[in-house]
């Protein structure tokens, strides 16, 4: 028998598979698309949840609560394409264009959102709910599990110290890369260079970064009520995006120069705003 087995071994050792190829497929109502990397994200075709992170064939994603921008969009219209190794879903509804964009061969989720005005309740934000089985390693500051709330439903105390998804913020400019990781990966959310320019508050506000309770959840605020200092910002916001590694912290600096050629609703092409590097 181990005759047999071992020139299989051998080969599978020196060939290992081989990812699947890049490109967008329908799922029932799902978009699944594959970075040809190993990452293979899948997208509700009826109101733009992501409901699947899958990495390596680890799946990233909670079960229960999904990856939205606000606390989801209800219903909307969602469509895809694919161009020059480029792929685009779009989910609109009548106030908001959400773009999620994969490129062959990396695992990073590229982001785009337009809005034309505030959601109605009342913060712009995207969230990825992710599994903390997973990616149990978050801001220690803010992991609430197995914690009592104390204040409201926002500071608890776990093992006599306070916790709270607000202790996790930092100024957005010092706040390029924030995320969680578990064994051999890491989901990040990248904000570059530009990307807070839209965001309500300016460069010294702070907003929630993270939590960790039965979900692990990873946020980019552009608009909140959280100690408002001035009217809700419109237009587009980002780039920016949802990275995952192998559990390596990526790097701030994040080349979005491909977006001109995408026409995205509200996206100033790098050539006129100068910024096409993070």
């Amino acid at each position: 028998m181990a005759r047999i087995w071992a020139p299989l071994l051998a080969f599978l050792f020196y060939f290992p598979l081989a990812f699947a190829a890049f490109g967008v497929t329908k799922s029932g109502n799902n978009f699944v698309v594959d970075s040809g990397a190993g990452l293979v994200t899948t997208i509700n075709g009826a109101n733009g949840d992501l409901t699947s992170l899958k990495f390596n064939g680890k799946e990233l994603q909670d079960s229960s609560k999904f990856t939205q921008l606000s606390s989801g969009l209800g219903s909307a219209t969602v469509t895809s394409s694919v161009n020059n190794n480029i792929a685009v879903i779009t989910i609109k509804t009548s106030t908001i264009t959400h773009y999620y964009i994969v490129r062959s061969g990396t695992n990073t989720i590229y982001i785009g959102t337009f809005a034309s005005a505030e959601p109605t309740v009342g913060e712009l934000r995207f969230i990825a709910r992710l599994s903390k089985s997973a990616l149990p390693n978050g801001s220690p500051a803010a992991d609430i599990q197995g914690g009592t709330a104390i204040e409201g439903s926002d500071v608890f105390l776990v093992n006599g110290q306070t916790r709270s998804k607000f202790y996790s913020s930092n100024r957005f400019i010092n706040d390029q890369v924030h995320g969680a990781t578990g064994s051999g990966v890491g989901a990040f959310v990248i904000v570059p260079g530009t990307g807070y320019e839209s965001s309500s508050g300016g460069p010294f506000f702070r907003d929630i970064d993270n939590q960790g309770g039965d979900q692990q959840e990873v946020y980019f605020y552009m608009n909140s009520n959280h100690e408002q200092t001035e009217s809700y910002r419109t237009g587009f916001f980002g780039p920016y995006a949802l990275a995952v590694t192998t559990g390596s912290t990526p790097s701030g600096t994040l080349d979005t120069s491909f977006f001109d050629s995408l026409g995205l609703q509200g996206y100033v092409p790098c050539f006129r705003s100068r910024h096409c590097k993070g």
